[in-house]
């Protein structure tokens, strides 16, 4: 899963595809993510593992690191999402 959404980040927002993220890099203190971006991000996560993020769900803690996306998207999975093929480009 941390592989998917690095990916995603790197080749989809910051438009370097292979570019490294650590899994503990501040996406939001860093300035990879912005209001704009954290939007798109968010569409893919719910069209990739099939989820829905509420509006009151849209925190920076929910979002600071690729750690914390994980561990976001493993709480509102009722069974652990794994690495998959890439929906995106």
């Amino acid at each position: 899963m941390e592989l998917l959404i690095s990916a995603y980040i790197s080749s989809q927002i910051l438009d370097k595809p292979g570019f490294s993220l650590k899994n503990d890099t501040p996406l939001l203190e860093s300035r990879i993510l912005n209001s704009l971006s954290l939007l798109k991000l968010v569409v893919y996560l719910e069209k990739e593992f099939g989820i829905v993020v509420p509006a009151d769900e849209l925190v920076p803690e929910n979002f600071k690191t690729i750690d914390a996306i994980c561990n976001y998207l493993q709480s509102k999975s009722s069974h652990k999402i794994s690495d998959a093929t890439p929906a995106f480009g």
